[in-house]
């Protein structure tokens, strides 16, 4: 068959979100299917990018049409933009079977999936994040229900994004499911437990964007006088763009000895060898790869009950979940989880258990599964 992905996801060259159905193109490729590929442009393509080409994938790098343009601006705008055209008609050659827009939030694609119902292409759409505070109006929300209705199915990294997208549309999503993302360490790895000699470190494995991530947060945490008596540093390992605002601000609030900017590293494994726990105090979310990584190396997290945080958590017995995205909220959380700080190996193990047991061993295989087969029912 002939497959047609789409990520719809413009803020980075490539992030978490991703993994998902490149690893499910290149599966499918392999198993002797015709795979093409849509993503927006970037002076320097991203590393996975040309590795899929490399594999004989088709790889097309356009500039997407913004989510909140109305149908009716964007088709006289479209009129003098032959980019989107060209784009467009790059698509319709391609004679797919059965295209898949990957979303960052759940408008992201909107004008792709639009495209797909005008145009007789059956479709599928994934959902990798969603945020209580990002509520569609009437006229957005009418388009909304017209492609997620008319999608042959609908998926969500998380059961919470997926009720509330349900909540914000006011409407039931029947054709609805959950996937998982993959991740980037094996599934029974088997990482030592760090000496505690020189005290506990945490990390947090985020890109470096305090309006989703939250790392401000911690930072304020770390900045009371309780937090700075006790024997614990703070790793940061991601990048992002406001990266110096984040040092600005650890300088500020004098942690620049307590706080340590990391960078990306490529093997996740390495910063469970050193560190004891993740913390990550997101305000919104899917299902973080960083969660599901630190909890088969056996690392127990303390995160916020967004997104699917919760789902892979149970509270005080395989990590911590607190109630909201604040700083009083996570501040009580870490205080629990510092009291219980002897048990943090065995919780890490309890983690272990509960995630594999959550997600299973090959995600983007069963996804690319998945997806022949909902193709394959209207063949």
């Amino acid at each position: 068959m002939r497959f047609v992905f789409i990520s719809a996801m413009s803020l980075y060259p490539w992030g978490g979100s991703e993994e998902l159905w490149s690893q499910a193109a290149l599966y499918l490729q392999n198993q002797g299917h015709q795979v093409f590929v849509i993503v927006p442009w970037w002076p320097q393509p991203a590393a996975q990018l040309l590795a899929l080409s490399r594999h004989g994938i088709s790889v097309r790098m356009c500039t997407p049409r913004p989510p909140s343009l109305s149908r009716f601006l964007w088709r006289k705008l479209r009129r003098s933009c032959n980019q989107w055209s060209e784009d467009l008609n790059w698509l319709l050659r391609q004679r797919p079977d059965f295209v898949c827009v990957s979303n960052g939030g759940y408008s992201d694609g909107l004008s792709y999936l639009e495209f797909c119902i005008d145009h007789d292409l059956p479709y599928t759409n994934v959902v990798h994040a969603n945020l209580e505070s990002l509520w569609p109006d009437d006229g957005m929300a009418e388009r909304l229900i017209r492609v997620y209705q008319k999608a042959r199915r609908c998926f969500f990294v998380s059961n919470r994004n997926r009720e509330l997208l349900e909540r914000q549309l006011g409407v039931a999503l029947v054709n609805s499911e959950v996937v998982r993302n993959p991740f980037n360490v094996r599934w029974n790895a088997s990482v030592p437990w760090p000496s505690e000699n020189e005290g506990l470190r945490l990390a947090c494995v985020a890109r470096l964007e305090p309006p989703a991530k939250g790392q401000d947060i911690l930072f304020q945490i770390m900045a009371w006088e309780a937090w700075r008596s006790r024997p614990v540093t703070l790793s940061l390992f991601g990048s992002g763009h406001m990266e110096e605002g984040m040092r600005r601000l650890a300088t500020r609030l004098s942690l620049d000895e307590r706080i340590c900017f990391c960078g990306h590293v490529s093997s996740v494994e390495t910063i469970w060898a050193n560190h004891h726990a993740l913390v990550l105090p997101s305000r919104y979310e899917g299902l973080p790869l960083a969660l599901v990584e630190a909890m088969l190396c056996a690392r127990l997290a303390i995160v916020t009950n967004v997104g699917g945080n919760a789902d892979l958590i149970e509270d005080g017995r395989s990590g911590f979940v607190a109630g909201a995205p604040t700083t009083n909220d996570f501040s009580e959380t870490m205080e629990r989880a510092w009291r219980r700080r002897t048990e943090w190996r065995d919780i890490g193990l309890a983690a272990r258990t509960a995630v594999q047991a959550a997600v299973g061993e090959r995600p983007a295989e069963a996804f690319g599964n998945r997806l022949l087969s909902i193709a394959q029912q209207g063949s």
